[in-house]
């Protein structure tokens, strides 16, 4: 059954349709602006994107993760500059939520955090206890069994669109977090013009996967709201070249007349045109810092 859902900024329930996908409509509040997929799939169908299948045979590729082979000084340097971004955290005490199969949270152990991880997936969490063996648990960040200010720093990584209250589970973040101690969230941008350019066909917009669509000023205030102070955006990152400020060709329809078209303007203005989407706030990953309060 197909649950319309109340905004998870503003908890207005009146959207207006800006996409159907894949049979399920994807609406913008009208009060706040938050951009989130209403009615919502049942839940079971979203759980059941991911499976075990999925974990093998399309998200450890994406990480170059083949046959379960991996070499841990590539995420070492993949990851660093993220890290350093944490750098002014009070302590070393890491947090992430949705940590996947473990490579960021081992490339910050390697770099001298103490580490532990949430994770839904049970094949995720899994491969990150048994192949890389750290603290992963197998559960939702409001269930977790953690004191009032354990960790120093928090990350989400290509989670919170996933969540089905990502209000709910920054707050619970918040709870956990010593004082001043620093969030970083990765998520893609509803702002970025490979969005504007590729249309319904953009490859971010899947609202049986993707259950929320951020931009800066959405995302800012939910991060507010949830207990968390001196919210600020990175534009420009040490690790994006220009295919991740703007990847034209994550598109589900890559024949397309705008496919072909998005990828010509791309050729066309190189790094050029990703410094000026970095600077406008357009590039395709939002970058979110801010500390507990």
């Amino acid at each position: 059954m197909r649950t319309a859902v109340p905004c998870a900024v503003c908890g207005s329930r009146e959207t207006r349709r800006l996409y159907t996908k894949f049979g399920y409509d994807i609406g913008r509040c009208i009060d706040c602006g938050l951009v989130y997929a209403t009615p919502r799939a049942p839940t079971e169908t979203i759980v059941a994107r991911y499976s075990r299948d999925y974990f093998w045979n399309e998200y450890l590729p994406a990480l170059g993760v083949v046959d379960g082979r991996y070499d841990l000084t590539q995420f070492d340097v993949r990851y660093a500059p993220l890290l350093e971004i944490l750098r002014s955290a009070p302590g070393r005490r890491l947090l992430e939520i949705g940590s996947g199969a473990g490579f960021f949270l081992k490339a910050a152990e390697r770099a001298g955090w103490s580490v532990t991880g949430i994770e839904f997936s049970d094949e995720g969490s899994r491969f990150a206890r048994e192949r890389l063996g750290l603290d992963v648990r197998n559960s939702a960040i409001e269930t977790a069994d953690f004191s009032l200010g354990t960790f120093d720093a928090a990350a989400m990584f290509d989670t919170i669109e996933h969540l089905f209250e990502p209000g709910s589970a920054l707050k619970s973040i918040a709870g956990v977090m010593a004082t001043h101690g620093l969030l970083l969230i990765g998520t893609p941008n509803f702002g970025a013009l490979s969005r504007h350019l590729l249309g319904r066909d953009w490859a971010v917009l899947s609202p049986i996967e993707h259950l929320y669509y951020f931009d800066e000023r959405s995302l800012r205030r939910l991060v507010e709201a949830s207990g968390f102070a001196d919210v600020r955006f990175i534009r420009r990152h040490a690790a994006w070249i220009p295919q991740e400020t703007m990847n034209f060709a994550h598109t589900h329809a890559p024949a397309s007349v705008r496919a072909r078209l998005a990828a010509l303007i791309g050729r066309t203005g190189g790094r050029t045109l990703a410094r000026a989407l970095q600077r406008a706030g357009r590039q395709d990953i939002l970058l979110c810092v801010a500390r507990k309060a």
